[in-house]
């Protein structure tokens, strides 16, 4: 039967050897392809530190709409003429604050933050206008502004932040700008920020309730409204929406008191005040929760479903705060155009680039060591083996340990076998940084080592001598050779 296998592993079957289980492979005729695991699920968790990524859009690649806003942080210069001296322009320059105000001389603070330049100077003339002096002359020129920009980082020759001056800028030229990407890189994130409910703009935003409810020129100095109060001034003047809610809750003269108990939570539109403190109908809906005996702005635009929670609490939709993009930077280099998306104002470019780092490789191989990982392509667990000289004469290929940290402060160990990724029926593992593979024996390696090394044979079944004894049976090599 030994006798059966030796002649067997001698004559040059397609099968691993049974004497020297360090040769590994697959040696077979028939093609097979074999998944590659970027992932140990067995030991690691998710990896996905972007969460649900989406592909480009067709929405994505239409020009942008640049027409610049104010935003906390820019810095203005105004020129009113004639405010203190006559025939002369009176210079100033404001920055923009955190809440989006200016604070112009004779004026106060005026709500310039999501107003374009013309906007900001028609509301100062008006506010002027009204207050101030007739048919007043105002320039307004933005002297520093840095909303319109964008971000990129990560594996690039140039990180930083850029100003988004064309509309149309693509992808690729945003990453040449930076200096070029490295060739092996695979994708790149770019993370925007998406339209959020009204209610969480800021109060200076186009989109927020408050600003859509106020005017430029008075939002910086608009009085608080107490509702109690204004429901009895309406009430005391005879005044009502001019739609109605719902009956009960809105009382005409000669009706009786009203129950706040007894009225079941209903959206109402309550009037809003002016600077001047007159009452002019509005588009704030408002809701009474009765548990807590009070009105309460009814968010996302919908007072019904603001009251409908189980616990007659206010609920609020869910939201999405980003979007993260992921493109695959290959395809897109080799010309798919459909994935060269155009940049948004407040993009963020992250460019994922190969893992940097060393693993460690000991055991029962040829060269034992430290390794840097490739910057080029994924380095698996059978090519690091090659690159650590192959397996040694002791290697059993079943018997490979990985070390992998899977978190802070945590290690987890897993057996792989190298021989049955080389035979094609196991997938092969990519490696990451910090990586330690030893490569284990076991006792029948030593006998196999002894017999393979004793009693060595080729495919003529002749025994060949060992170089420590070679001389003497043939004498010295020759050495008067010209």
């Amino acid at each position: 039967m030994l006798l059966t296998a030796m002649v067997a592993c001698a004559g040059g079957c397609e099968v691993n050897s049974f004497f020297d289980p360090s040769k590994t492979g697959y040696f077979g005729s028939t093609p097979v392809t074999m998944p590659v695991l970027d992932r140990i699920a067995a030991i690691e968790p998710s990896t996905d530190l972007w969460g649900e990524t989406s592909s480009v859009t067709p929405e994505d690649l239409m020009p942008n709409d640049l027409a610049y806003r104010l935003h906390p942080g820019d810095v203005i210069e105004l020129q009113i003429f004639e405010l203190y001296t006559p025939g002369q322009f009176f210079p100033v320059t404001l920055r923009v604050d955190q809440a989006g105000v200016i604070h112009v001389p004779v004026l106060g603070g005026v709500m310039a933050a999501g107003l374009t330049v013309p906007e900001l100077q028609q509301a100062l003339i008006h506010r002027l206008s009204k207050k101030i002096m007739k048919n007043p002359t105002v320039t307004v020129n933005l002297v520093e502004g840095g909303a319109l920009t964008y971000i990129i980082h990560g594996h690039v020759n140039q990180p930083g932040r850029f100003n988004l001056q064309d509309p149309t800028l693509r992808l690729l030229d945003a990453l040449t700008m930076a200096g070029g990407v490295p060739l092996s890189t695979r994708r790149v994130y770019v993370i925007r920020q998406v339209a959020v409910a009204p209610h969480l703009q800021a109060a200076w935003h186009p989109e927020s309730p408050q600003s859509r409810s106020k005017p430029a020129d008075d939002a910086a100095s608009q009085p608080p409204v107490d509702i109690e109060s204004l429901i009895e001034k309406l009430k005391d003047e005879g005044t009502s929406p001019a739609t109605p809610p719902s009956p009960g809750v809105w009382a005409s003269a000669g009706d009786p008191p009203i129950d706040v108990e007894d009225i079941s939570p209903s959206p109402v539109t309550l009037p809003r005040v002016e600077a001047g403190g007159d009452a002019t109908a509005g588009t704030e809906p408002f809701v009474y929760l009765p548990d807590k005996k009070q009105w309460v702005r009814a968010r996302g635009g919908n007072a019904a479903s603001a009251a409908a929670g189980q616990d007659g609490k206010a609920t609020e939709p869910d939201l999405v705060v980003e979007r993260v993009i992921e493109v695959p930077y290959q395809r897109l280099s080799h010309g798919e155009s459909s994935l060269n998306l155009v940049i948004r104002p407040g993009d963020q470019l992250y460019v994922d680039g190969p893992p940097v780092g060393y693993v460690y490789v000991s055991g029962e191989v040829q060269a034992p060591n430290a390794y840097p990982l490739p910057a080029a392509d994924p380095l698996t667990l059978s090519r690091l083996i090659a690159m650590a000289g192959g397996l040694g004469a002791l290697a059993i290929p079943d018997r490979v340990d990985l070390v992998r940290q899977v978190d802070e402060g945590r290690e987890a160990t897993i057996r792989l076998d190298l021989g049955a990724i080389r035979r094609r029926t196991e997938p092969d593992v990519v490696i990451k940084p910090n990586d330690h593979v030893l490569v284990g024996t076991n006792w029948f390696a030593y006998p196999l080592a002894v017999l393979r090394n004793g009693l060595r044979m080729n495919y003529g079944f002749g025994f060949l001598l060992d170089r420590n004894f070679g001389n003497d049976v043939f004498g010295p090599p020759p050495t008067n050779f010209r």
